[in-house]
């Protein structure tokens, strides 16, 4: 594709955002895709206080031909003994992050960043790791793609097709027509 799709562009300038914010506060600020696994735990460990951003979700916009995106900040700081090691740092990133976040205007938005909620995730799996972790959520309109936009995803000429209800079963390497009329 020539550009970023609008998601991928507000995951980029939300790090870029909380990154030149907390520059010597927070020891990394980078996406978090997937799940929570054990792995991850002990990323987050190493490399606590973080705050790692995560794309939630779509859900309907009353703005035409956007949608509304759901975004998490997971603050991580360590824990000794199940008491976080600096409650005060870990309260200020987590109000701070509130104050950056809230009514600002990205770019690539279609209206400004709006505070959802925030929440104490600290369990289980989290205190055998020695991590405390609080989410912020955050919601926000994106537009949507225009259909003007013209991207490469769909733009092969040859593609491999396995015909299996024919007796025999037989394979083909098709070539289309290179005019991009092939709708």
């Amino acid at each position: 594709m020539r550009r970023l799709s609008p998601t991928a562009a507000l995951e980029r300038e939300l790090i870029d955002c909380v990154r030149e914010h907390f520059t010597g506060e927070i020891k990394t600020v980078e996406a978090l895709g997937g799940a929570w696994t054990d792995e991850t735990l002990r990323t987050l460990l190493r490399v606590a206080p973080a705050i790692y951003v995560a794309f939630i979700g779509n859900s309907q916009s009353d703005l035409r031909d956007c949608v509304r995106q759901t975004w998490a900040l997971f603050v991580s700081v360590n824990v000794l003994n199940g008491v976080r090691i600096e409650p005060e740092r870990a309260f200020l990133i987590h109000d701070y992050l509130i104050r950056l976040l809230n009514n600002r205007q990205f770019n690539c938005a279609a209206r400004a960043m709006r505070f959802a909620q925030s929440a104490n995730l600290f369990g289980d799996l989290s205190a055998k790791r020695g991590l405390f972790v609080y989410g912020v959520y955050f919601t926000v309109d994106v537009p949507l793609p225009s259909d003007d936009e013209h991207h490469t995803i769909d733009n092969f000429v040859t593609y491999y097709h396995k015909f299996i209800s024919v007796t025999p079963n037989w394979e083909s390497l098709n070539t289309l027509p290179q005019d991009n009329n092939n709708d």
